[in-house]
């Protein structure tokens, strides 16, 4: 998987939060071979797997924690049937370095966690009685206010340095070019799609947003992202249409015209063609699947 491009995954702004926390759950359209500027805090809740990472390969199983560094290329294939929706498969922690660096500034005591963040280079799992503390964590910085959200972060690092059970992933770093400028404009061009989702995004108007001519613009945007634009501007509509049908009682076609497709038989064709079932058939799955104990394996709250 390794000598594949990785695909360059650019997170969603979160106004008002220092981080970003995300219930992810299977399928998913940008489940692939990926890397980001954030760093990311992994854990597994279901299923097993293989984590691919920079140069190694590791294997995971329900309550597997990971720390990722940024532009570390990875992606965690689980041992599922294709057609499995699983709605939370994992617990997921987005931040940025930036942040970390002037927080470190700003607060002295952060600077503790600089080792923390060395070792997420090459990637670390953690072990022992650390992946339940920090589950318990986890699964409530969505249900609590903004102070004890900042709260529990700050206490899920701090279990993670003192973790007596840790290993180091890789064996050597595997830094992309991570070409500042270029990411900067990159986030721009997706910001735009994700405030636009519900109407017609040309790559002409992208193109200007980063001064860009059309061709040049498709050459960058393919080097960027390993796909076209007009495929990634589908995808995130895919994705997004997934947390519809993961989260609403909305109908199908009412989720269609929200993330911008206009015709609902094209939408059902391209959703089939990059989920692998039908929107109906996702939704049904779900709905099966929230019902559904899926095997924890002691993550479970006393």
């Amino acid at each position: 998987m390794s000598d594949t491009k990785p695909f360059l995954e650019v997170a969603e702004n979160s106004p008002g939060n220092s981080f970003r926390f995300i219930r992810h759950g299977i399928p998913y359209p940008f489940v692939n071979w990926h890397f980001h500027p954030e760093f990311e805090i992994h854990q597994i809740i279901r299923t097993s797997g293989k984590l691919f990472i920079g140069d190694s390969v590791h294997s995971f199983r329900p309550g597997s924690l990971f720390l990722i560094g940024p532009y570390t290329p990875h992606n965690f294939v689980s041992n599922a049937p294709i057609d499995t929706v699983i709605p939370e498969r994992d617990l997921v922690i987005q931040f940025k370095k930036e942040w970390i660096e002037a927080s470190a500034t700003l607060l002295a005591e952060f600077q503790n966690f600089r080792p923390l963040f060395e070792d997420a280079i090459f990637g670390v799992e953690y072990n022992g009685t650390t992946l339940q503390n920090v589950y318990k964590l986890m699964n409530k910085i969505d249900s609590v206010d903004v102070v004890e959200r900042l709260v529990c972060f700050i206490r899920i690092l701090d279990a993670m340095l003192k973790c007596p059970q840790k290993n180091i992933l890789g064996t050597s770093s595997y830094f992309l070019d991570t070409r500042t400028t270029s990411l900067r404009k990159f986030h721009n061009v997706v910001d735009y799609i994700h405030g636009h989702i519900d109407e017609d995004i040309p790559m002409e108007i992208a193109a200007r947003l980063v001064n860009m001519s059309y061709k040049t613009f498709s050459r960058w945007f393919l080097e960027c992202t390993g796909i076209g634009f007009r495929k990634y501007v589908i995808k995130i509509r895919i994705r997004k249409s997934c947390e519809y049908l993961f989260s609403t009682q909305r109908s199908i076609q009412e989720i269609c015209f929200m993330v911008g497709f206009n015709n609902v038989s094209n939408y059902n064709r391209l959703f089939k063609e990059i989920v692998g079932m039908t929107p109906s058939e996702f939704k049904k799955k779900s709905i099966e699947a929230k019902s559904y104990n899926f095997l924890r394996e002691g993550l479970d709250e006393d």
